[in-house]
Formats: C-alpha cells, structure tokens, sequence
C-alpha cells in the first residue's frame, strides 16, 4: 500500500465516521489490496452524514456535471464524500451495508467495483479491471 494511501486511511480513522453510514468506493478497494497505487480517498456516504459534512468549514462542497449526471461531492485534503455513484444506476445504501471489513474499514465489494469501472469505460478504469481480473485469478488459485 503506498504510504499516501495509509496517510489517507490514517485520517479516515481519525473521522471516527459512524458504522453503517459510509464505505470506500472508487480505487479505494484496489489501494487497500495493494492491486494499484491510489492517491485519494473516495467515500459514498448516506445523506445525513453528508449534510452534516457538507457545513463543516473545513469541507468544501462541489456540484458539477460528469458522464451525463450532476455530482455533489465535498473535499477534504484528498478525502471525498459522495452521497450518490454514477456512471450507472447504484443502490449506495445496499453498497455500504455489503461492504466488506478491513483493517476496520467498509470497503465496496471489488466485484461491484469492477461493474462500475466496466460501465466508467475510461482507460484508466479498464486497466483497473484488467488488475482486478489477475488479481481476482491469483486469489482463487492461492485457495
């Protein structure tokens, strides 16, 4: 894991974010497995902790259009809280309650997050389902 990636994990911890209310999404669940490098911190969040959020001075809220959809997000030194996850039609309730646990973190499962590089379609995202189908390969022999 690259150490930005630790520093960022670092002061996700530091949050002390309630249970149930948040997972990491986007490269986030490449970093943790040490498939990729990452250098942010993408979270999909449920509503009332991203309102909350959204008002503290130190986040700053961003509203923009990308792939065909608006996006409200707020920052926080490379952290960032989404409240919806797009390009695609997903259920970020069911995302966060099926997240998986490491280091006491919720994680979006890898097999939603190759769906959604999958529809992203960029190249950065089919390479990373390029790595997620090696490493996904590699684990099913190490059993």
């Amino acid at each position: 894991m690259n150490k930005s990636f630790s520093l960022f994990l670092e002061q996700l911890k530091k949050l002390n974010l309630p249970k149930g209310k948040f997972a990491i999404f986007g490269s986030g669940p490449l970093g943790i497995r040490n498939i990729r490098d990452t250098h942010d911190l993408d979270l999909i969040v449920d509503e009332s902790l991203f309102d909350e959020y959204k008002n503290m001075p130190s986040w700053e809220f961003k509203s923009f259009d990308r792939d065909d959809r608006h996006v409200e997000m707020i920052e926080n030194s490379g952290i960032e809280f989404y409240k919806t996850w797009g390009p695609g039609d997903w259920d970020t309730r069911q995302l966060i309650d099926n997240a998986e646990i490491i280091d006491n973190l919720p994680f979006v499962k890898l097999e939603e997050v190759k769906k959604w590089k999958k529809i992203s379609g960029r190249e950065k995202d089919l390479k990373d389902v390029q790595l997620i189908n090696e490493y996904l390969e590699k684990s099913q022999k190490q059993k």
